[in-house]
């Protein structure tokens, strides 16, 4: 499959709208796509490898589910690229903790211009079609072109794909974040009936926006804002933050109301999908997308409301196996083509992240053995 018949294949992709695929149809249409990408996906050794110990014959995948996935934490182990390194343009690393070994993503134009596509499609939905004020609630130095490529500078592009204007509320000072006096003053001259958006990591509008807010009894006035946040509920649930409650904090010193504070799910992995909040509070897949929720001791597909790892599937890489991708994260399946929200396709719910989620033997089994 070559670069100009996969774009051709994306662009046809949004034809059927970003929602409006039932389950039945998003089968029908993604798996010949998958099988010739999961052919492709040979070309990279370790892959091929993989392929070969577990026995896959991509001629013989006959469903979504069958397509052989991969963990997310290979991609902090080996290369995972399927195209010559003359094509990557960029490599994404992920965000992890202090003294964690990160994820690194290659990515090559194709993708890039499928993931900014995609991101486009679905932002549309939620925000329409006219451009608007971007608020990001970061710094402006994330966005710098000389520095890491990380998943937060990922997001902040992705997320300026409808900005008319962006404002960065916080700035840093040595080696820790505050919110910059100047870009607050902006911000508060803005007219408070002007639609704006803001796009910011759960964890950082939590532990650097909201106390500052408090401290200096700020309350901005964005009736019209809508708020993509994602990332970092692991750390806010060891200090008991949850989602309403965040929520509400949000109301009360930014003044979004509540069914435009999305809460979004989203990976470095799979960078130009992510699942904002419907207006009923639960997540839908993109056309170019699927979830399959796998029970966590035997890695069968659940059923409804049966908690398990969440498996994300995209057409967009084209420069590394991202066809289907294991997380560390759990959700549940809430429904099927019925949310009241109107959109068609699954639903679902993320629950959270599971600890020591690794799954044993994997590396072992991408590793190539040299000399068979």
């Amino acid at each position: 499959m070559t670069d100009d018949l996969n774009q051709d294949i994306i662009s046809r992709i949004w034809e059927y709208g970003v929602y409006d695929l039932t389950e039945l149809e998003r089968e029908s249409v993604l798996l010949p796509i998958i099988k010739e990408q999961v052919k492709r996906a040979q070309k990279n050794p370790h892959i091929r490898s993989y392929f070969d110990k577990i026995l896959v014959n991509p001629d013989e995948i006959h469903s979504l589910d069958e397509v052989p996935w991969v963990p997310v934490t290979m991609f902090k182990e080996f290369d995972l690229a399927t195209v010559p390194p003359e094509n990557i343009v960029k490599i994404l690393r992920s965000s992890g903790t202090t003294g964690q070994q990160t994820s690194k993503i290659p990515l090559d134009k194709t993708t890039i211009q499928n993931q900014n596509k995609s991101l486009s499609r679905i932002l549309g939905q939620y925000l329409g079609p006219k451009r608007m004020t971007l608020i990001v609630i970061d710094h402006p130095e994330i966005n710098d072109p000389t520095n890491e490529f990380s998943a937060r500078t990922a997001g902040v592009r992705g997320l300026s794909l409808y900005a008319r204007k962006t404002i960065y509320l916080l700035k840093k000072d040595g080696n820790t974040l505050t919110v910059n006096p100047d870009a607050l003053n902006e911000i508060q001259s803005l007219d408070r009936e002007s639609p704006v958006y803001l796009f910011g990591f759960t964890w950082i509008i939590w532990l650097v926006c909201i106390p500052y807010f408090k401290e200096h009894s700020i309350h901005l006035h964005l009736n019209e804002g809508t708020l993509f946040h994602g990332g970092g509920w692991k750390n806010l649930q060891k200090i008991a933050v949850g989602k309403d409650f965040f929520a509400w904090q949000i109301r009360e010193f930014l003044g979004i109301p509540l069914y435009r504070i999305l809460d979004f799910y989203g990976m470095a992995e799979q960078t130009g999908i992510i699942f904002p909040d419907c207006e009923c509070g639960f997540k839908h897949v993109p056309s170019c997308a699927k979830i399959i929720i796998r029970n966590i001791q035997t890695l069968k597909p659940c059923g409804k409301g049966e908690r398990g790892l969440i498996e994300v599937m995209s057409i967009l890489p084209t420069s590394y196996y991202g066809q289907a991708l294991l997380t560390e994260d759990t959700g549940r399946i809430i429904g099927w083509d019925g949310c009241p929200c109107g959109r068609r396709g699954m639903f679902f719910e993320f629950l959270n992240r599971v600890e020591r989620a690794e799954i044993r033997g994997c590396g072992d089994t991408f590793r190539v053995n040299h000399g068979r």
